[in-house]
């Protein structure tokens, strides 16, 4: 599995030795290339010297050296050496790699596929920087092994001077651990530990951390110590179900933001068991709810347990249409406030009908019952008549959708035009939203171009759109020569008479809702807006107005959102909000690009987030510095800026 080149190869059988002199090159059976000037090389060319001695190592390391000696089929000694996984080529005018590492002895084990190096010096562009009197490292074949990642170090004016020095644990194929000590001069010690496991269909992670800051305020309801734990997990159990966990949880309200884990401000956790078959699926979901946000209680924060949903949906049609039928149960518990118990099931309709002139008629049609037992109404909801009750309810609808797409061509190169008018009737029972009826799953009703054409455009099953009312729109997309697309929407809904189960400022609920609607333009790869908004029937006031673009050059990337919202009423303690975001990452000039990011609420002129710095990252070497600078403030938490340098080197398929 071996061949030997050179300008001149003699071989003595008696002594099984081979003498090669002049542009010796021997190859490895897994590919691994050795040079020399001279070779004396026996046993199989498994053992031997080599004079003037180098070797390519996968596909950019190499080792070169005044000897070497192989042995045992697996190790070369290599003396007066230097190594690097970087290229060398004619852009370096004196041949000098990014970094290198010399050494009086190093050791390669081709079986471990590890290097030892013995009085070794690292050489960053040909300076001295760093000594070690021995050390070792995966070669540049392996593609994961345990060793030291990029470590972070800083200075932030709430955390002090900061330094991350993640390890890496490989534990096989498909499994591994990563232990991050994080140390701050004025905000304590952490140390942040990750597991990851994968298997056929399945697999799971656990990141957790300890922390002890001793400048915390010990109150009655805080502690020094404080902690947090995330993961998820998906297990099969056979064929059908499967199980799960998702969990987010934290000692304290402030730590994740504290340490940069995360922005969130409420947590879930879930456990869950969950079956598909088909078209079908069943499944027992458990909820723990954890609200980080100032001035919400945990106590008034939910416990589900269980919620239990069916769907049944036949592979084969029912009178020539799609049935579906719906079965769920909720128990909801809280330490204070609204106690329920749910129950529901309904069965649904459909059937598509298309004319020869090529017109779409979907008729759909719902029957629902729920059941529900509360307690503690009067808590949430002061004007109930009775603090427990007990509640029923029958619900109906049935719709009737019309499209009529038109495709013709235009004169833009060949573009596909294809326009479709939408008109939609809904005849639903009126009322059904009793006084005491607890809300839980519905109170983040937003009207927009998504749900327009639903005939209960409110999320969840505990509100419910009554009344008869039209839905009328319009959809036109335009199908560019090369892949691109320009769509348009536009449509609004209309009542026989208002409702008022929607929040003010939702869109909906009066005899004419907003007028709703979206633009996209997508020129792939390069390109790509999304503009939605929301208009005001009287006076033509954007109540939503959203834009997100994408623009991407070569390695370049550019990414801007802005988003005006005239109240938020998925949670009206928000009020208007108007926001302006900018991320983009520039490469300018060979290996090196700029970063920057900023965040700004415009409605109050203040900047939140913003961040900006440098990188600059070859096939052997990656440093970033950058800067952040956060401008909001959460109970101890004060605006505070950081700056930050990562610095790593590479040795090949590894970026340890």
């Amino acid at each position: 599995g071996r061949v030997l080149r050179a300008d001149s190869v003699s071989y003595d059988q008696n002594a099984d030795t081979i003498h090669a002199v002049g542009n010796v090159s021997l190859t490895e059976a897994d590919g691994d290339v050795a040079f020399a000037e001279e070779a004396e090389l026996t046993d199989g060319m498994r053992e031997g010297t080599l004079q003037g001695f180098s070797t390519l190592i996968g596909e950019s390391g190499r080792l070169a050296a005044v000897s070497g000696v192989r042995s045992q089929g697996r190790y070369t000694e290599a003396r007066g050496a230097v190594f690097t996984p970087c290229k060398i080529c004619s852009e370096n005018n004196d041949g000098t790699p990014v970094w290198q590492i010399r050494a009086t002895r190093v050791i390669h084990d081709e079986v471990d596929r590890e290097l030892t190096f013995e009085n070794a010096i690292l050489e960053f562009l040909g300076v001295p920087v760093f000594f070690l009197p021995v050390f070792s490292h995966a070669d540049p074949t392996v593609r994961y092994k345990s060793g030291m990642l990029l470590p972070v170090i800083g200075s932030s004016t709430f955390l002090g001077t900061f330094a991350q020095l993640p390890y890496y644990i490989s534990l096989g194929p498909s499994r591994d651990a990563t232990i991050e000590p994080f140390f701050t001069t004025d905000a304590g010690t952490v140390v942040r530990a990750e597991y990851r496991e994968r298997w056929d269909n399945g697999g799971f992670w656990l990141q957790g951390s300890l922390g002890y800051d001793p400048s915390i305020r010990v109150l009655p309801s805080e502690n020094a110590w404080t902690s947090h734990l995330f993961g998820s997990g998906r297990i099969p159990l056979n064929n059908l179900w499967r199980a799960g966990f998702d969990l987010q949880l934290t000692s304290n309200d402030t730590y994740l933001r504290r340490y940069e884990f995360s922005d969130l401000d409420r947590l879930t956790t879930d456990v869950f068991a969950d079956a598909v078959w088909g078209r079908s699926r069943a499944s027992i979901y458990g909820f723990y709810f954890q609200s980080l946000r100032p001035g919400e209680p945990q106590g008034s924060v939910p416990l589900v347990l269980p919620l239990a949903e069916f769907t049944y949906i036949p592979d084969h049609k029912i009178y020539g249409g799609r049935l579906k039928v719906d079965a769920s149960m909720l128990a909801l518990a809280r330490n204070e406030g609204t106690d329920m118990l749910r129950m529901s099931f309904s069965t649904e309709w459909s059937r598509l009908f298309i004319t020869g002139n090529g017109q779409l008629y979907t008729f759909a049609t719902q029957g629902r019952g729920d059941l529900y037992r509360v307690t503690d109404v009067q808590v949430s909801v002061p004007a109930a008549p009775r603090d427990s009750d007990t509640i029923g309810r029958m619900l109906g609808y049935a719709a009737l959708e019309w499209r009529w797409p038109y495709v013709g061509t235009v004169d833009m190169g060949n573009t596909t035009l294809v326009v479709e008018p939408i008109v939609q009737l809904v005849a639903a029972t009126l009322g059904g939203n009793p006084v005491g009826l607890p809300n839980e799953d519905s109170t983040g009703s937003e009207f927009d171009e998504l749900n327009l054409f639903s005939p209960n455009e409110l999320p969840g099953l505990d509100l419910w759109t009554g009344g008869s009312r039209s839905n009328i729109g319009v959809r036109a997309t335009a199908f560019l020569p090369g892949g691109g697309s320009i769509e348009a929407m536009l449509g609004q809904d209309f009542r026989t008479a208002p409702d008022p189960n929607f929040a003010p400022g939702s869109g909906l609920g009066g005899e004419r809702s907003d007028i709703v609607g979206r633009f996209k333009l997508q020129l792939p790869p390069m390109f790509d807006l999304v503009h939605r908004f929301r208009i005001a029937p009287k006076g033509g006031s954007l109540r939503r107005n959203e834009v997100y673009l994408t623009a991407n050059y070569g390695d370049s990337t550019i990414n801007l959102s802005y988003l005006k919202l005239a109240q938020n009423t998925t949670d009206p303690a928000l009020g208007p909000r108007e926001e302006i975001a900018i991320n983009a990452n520039v490469a300018f000039y060979g290996n090196w690009s700029a970063f920057a990011e900023v965040r700004r609420d415009l409605e109050v002129s203040k900047t939140l987030d913003s961040g900006a710095g440098l990188r600059y990252e070859d096939e052997c070497f990656v440093a970033i510095f950058g800067f952040r600078r956060r401008d909001t403030r959460d109970r101890e938490l004060t605006p505070s800026s950081s700056i930050f340098l990562r610095l790593g080197l590479k040795t090949g398929l590894t970026n340890g």
